[in-house]
């Protein structure tokens, strides 16, 4: 991945979302070692509600699959 960023594009932790809008998101990059996976919304060019918590629910998953050493 290239280190220029967007003057749009944030980067941080789960508890730094309180510092963005979430009305204008439009994708969520979640980076592995060897590829990353690109959430993107089904219907609309922003992520809404129902977006956002399946990303969660499905950022979640992976966090749990990974602790048990599902991954790897």
């Amino acid at each position: 991945m290239s280190e220029e960023r967007s003057s749009t594009e944030w980067v941080g932790t789960p508890l730094d979302v309180d510092r963005i809008d979430s009305g204008g998101i439009s994708e969520i990059v979640v980076q592995f070692d060897e590829s990353e996976e690109i959430i993107t919304p089904k219907t609309h060019h922003v992520l809404g509600s129902y977006d956002l918590n399946e990303a969660a629910r499905y950022v979640f998953f992976l966090s749990n699959h990974m602790q048990k050493g599902g991954m790897g």
